[in-house]
């Protein structure tokens, strides 16, 4: 790099900024920062979703997925992509928070919904929702997407 551009740079990560400055929306009168708690990714095949739905049913979609994610996934044009995406929802959320599905977290208890305008969320009931509380976490990000022949699903988890 020629002169100039090392002390722009230099310059540029040595400038010091009030935390409201650089993120007013997430600095409190605490000055405390949200931080991530934990990230989470996984990747589901529709076909292989397609053959458990067709192999196990009623029996699988209720243990796995609540009312209202049948009702959504049930409606769709091909209901094994969006139980698909779920189903990656619900395994990135469990890596997010650190323990997989163990520790009494189970499959019902992590509810993926559309906000109004059409974003996922997680709603969290039982012990998935008390390791939240416990943990202070506060803030979920979840981001979904297929493409045919997968479904992947990835959760940010936030807490102050």
């Amino acid at each position: 790099l020629c002169g100039l551009c090392v002390s722009v740079v230099r310059n540029y990560f040595s400038l010091s900024y009030p935390m409201n400055d650089i993120f007013p929306d997430q600095v409190n009168s605490e000055m405390s920062l949200i931080m991530i708690f934990g990230t989470g990714i996984d990747l589901v095949s529709v076909k292989r979703m397609d053959r458990v739905i067709q192999r196990w049913g009623d029996r699988f979609v209720d243990r796995v997925f609540t009312p209202g994610e049948i009702r959504i996934c049930s409606s769709r044009a091909y209901p094994p992509s969006a139980f698909s995406m779920r189903f990656a929802a619900k395994e990135a959320f469990s890596k997010a928070i650190g323990l997989g599905m163990r520790n009494g977290i189970r499959w019902r208890d992590i509810e993926v919904f559309h906000h109004p305008g059409g974003r996922p969320g997680l709603r969290l009931h039982g012990r998935s929702a008390e390791l939240c509380e416990g943990e202070m976490i506060n803030g979920f990000h979840v981001s979904m997407s297929d493409d045919g022949e997968y479904g992947v699903a990835m959760v940010i988890l936030e807490k102050n």
